[in-house]
């Protein structure tokens, strides 16, 4: 992994956002998810400032919706999952997946909570880490995703 590269670090999920990593966790811009045209503008702004350096992360996302997820939910988590990875993929933007399983585990404190519980505790863990960005639930998981990435030399 190479600092100098531009990271986008996504949370698909319903309600998602992406963390933008220049020089690791050095510089740090946390965007909501609001709209694809939005989406597709900023990368290819990325591409034209950072060319051949730009490489992104996805959160994994589970193969079926259980019962703690909703289907609306999962349609949409799987939805905004291919739309980032296609987009990237079209872009020839290296991508690679995440597990929440395993940027969640150095965290405390999460084991038996689920649901807002789970994402207000994992905010929290955000704001601690990074309280001059002012996470918000929509930017937890992509800024603590980066957290785990970067100092798991992943």
């Amino acid at each position: 992994m190479t600092v100098d590269q531009t990271y986008l670090i996504f949370d698909p999920g319903k309600n998602g956002g992406y963390a933008e990593c220049h020089n690791g966790l050095n510089d740090i811009i946390l965007h909501k998810l609001d709209s694809s045209a939005d989406l597709l503008e900023h990368i290819l702004e990325l591409e034209q400032t950072h060319k051949g350096f730009v490489r992104a992360v996805i959160e994994a996302v589970p193969p079926y919706a259980g019962k703690n997820i909703p289907s609306y939910t999962s349609f949409k988590l799987g939805h905004n999952c291919g739309f980032i990875e296609g987009v990237l993929r079209a872009r020839q933007i290296p991508v690679e997946f995440l597990s929440p399983k395993k940027w969640q585990k150095p965290l405390t404190g999460l084991k038996g909570l689920t649901g807002s519980s789970r994402k207000k505790a994992l905010r929290d863990h955000a704001n601690r880490l990074f309280p001059t960005l002012k996470p918000t639930l929509a930017t937890c998981d992509a800024l603590l995703m980066a957290w785990y990435k970067f100092n798991n030399n992943q």
